[in-house]
């Protein structure tokens, strides 16, 4: 039996760019390596936490 593929950076950059022409501006994409799976959530609202996030800052 073969390995399963592993999610690479190509992976990532494909992901991140097909939310990106689908025109949506927030999206959460969830990277699972253990069980090597990408998940991508659209339209998700920020947690409010009161702080602001350091990954946000520009």
């Amino acid at each position: 039996m073969t390995a399963p593929a592993r999610i690479t950076e190509a992976d990532m950059t494909r992901a991140t760019k097909a939310v990106k022409s689908a025109g949506f501006e927030r999206a959460r994409i969830i990277m699972d390596l253990a069980n090597q799976k990408i998940e991508v959530i659209i339209g998700e609202a920020e947690p409010e936490s009161g702080k602001p996030n350091p990954w946000n800052a520009e």
